[in-house]
């Protein structure tokens, strides 16, 4: 079965293993700097995990790639449904959440797993997410946090942007 046609029928499905989940990873093509310019609404890729479920309970909305070198890790939103980013230091410390000014992340090309592809680098913490295409709207994602024993899942699907008149 090709990666993104399973990848669909597991976000579908809600869940899988981590090796299955990592397998897919693997098999999806790479993506350039370039294609993660923009905003992308978030979701869970869940596995079992002991994230899974924590960024929905705390309305995470997704990523903004500004440039190379300022990124919104973590966008959430608010009651009043305004996008806001979040300092992630405080989450993974698991403080309350404070908002961010300014990204707190940068884009590279990391090679991991086989793969040079677009990456995430957190400026504060040990995590590089990395990404992976499943098609030119959605990304899916791996947190590789330092001392994890296993990577945490989520997918990326981009927001379209309406030009002003």
């Amino acid at each position: 079965m090709k990666a993104a046609a399973e990848f669909w029928m597991i976000k579908e499905r809600g869940e899988t293993d981590t090796h299955t989940a990592c397998r897919i990873f693997d098999e999806l093509p790479p993506v350039g700097l370039e294609e993660l310019l923009g905003t992308w609404e978030g979701s869970e890729f869940r596995t079992g995990h002991p994230l899974d479920g924590v960024l929905k309970k705390l309305n995470w909305y997704g990523k903004a790639f500004h440039d190379a070198e300022n990124v919104d890790p973590l966008l959430f939103r608010g009651l009043n449904g305004d996008i806001f980013a979040v300092d992630p230091v405080p989450i993974m410390d698991l403080r309350k959440l404070i908002k961010a000014e300014g990204g707190k992340a940068r884009m590279r090309q990391v090679a991991h797993r086989g793969k040079a592809s677009a990456a995430m680098v957190y400026d504060n913490l040990p995590i590089i997410d990395h990404f992976r295409k499943v098609d030119n709207q959605v990304l899916m994602g791996m947190m590789d946090r330092k001392g994890d024993k296993e990577p945490y899942f989520f997918v990326l699907e981009k927001v379209e942007t309406v030009s002003e008149a």
